[in-house]
């Protein structure tokens, strides 16, 4: 694994170390859960942008899907 640096308030610190000691996990760990999750949302943002893009502009609303599915039926 590789290793970086990070530079946070004395503040920013003791906050994520209480949430951290309160969770059970090391402030290392807090950040960097925090940090994936947010690059995970951003990728699935992106995603769906680009789905959007890509798409031949039908949309249905959750009704019509559910009608559709029992008429199929």
């Amino acid at each position: 694994m590789k290793e970086t640096e990070i530079f946070f308030s004395t503040e920013e610190i003791a906050w994520i170390q209480s949430y951290a000691d309160s969770c059970g996990k090391t402030f290392s760990n807090v950040v960097k859960e925090a940090v994936l999750e947010k690059v995970e949302e951003a990728a699935e943002v992106l995603a769906y942008q680009e789905a959007l893009e890509d798409s031949d502009e039908i949309r249905f609303s959750n009704d019509e899907v559910c009608e559709m599915a029992l008429k199929a039926d």
